[in-house]
């Protein structure tokens, strides 16, 4: 079984692993994001949920900036 194993197989790993922490990064953040609506929690999730790895970079790159931009909401 291991007699196939080889360097590159290390290097594929270690990329799908980087997308699924990516992937579960993105999510704990929309959730955590203090001035998102509920609405736009949900699209940003379902955003994530349909294109994980895309939708998780698009996240960071542009969504976080305006859902967590200026002072929290006062509770």
């Amino acid at each position: 079984m291991f007699a196939s194993f080889e360097p590159w197989h290390v290097v594929l790993l270690l990329i799908w692993l980087a997308a699924v922490v990516l992937f579960i990064a993105a999510l704990v953040s929309i959730v955590r994001a203090p001035r998102a609506s509920t609405g736009e929690r949900v699209t940003w999730v379902l955003v994530v949920l349909i294109l994980p790895l895309l939708g998780s970079i698009v996240w960071f790159a542009v969504g976080r900036r305006y859902a967590t931009a200026g002072d929290p909401p006062r509770a």
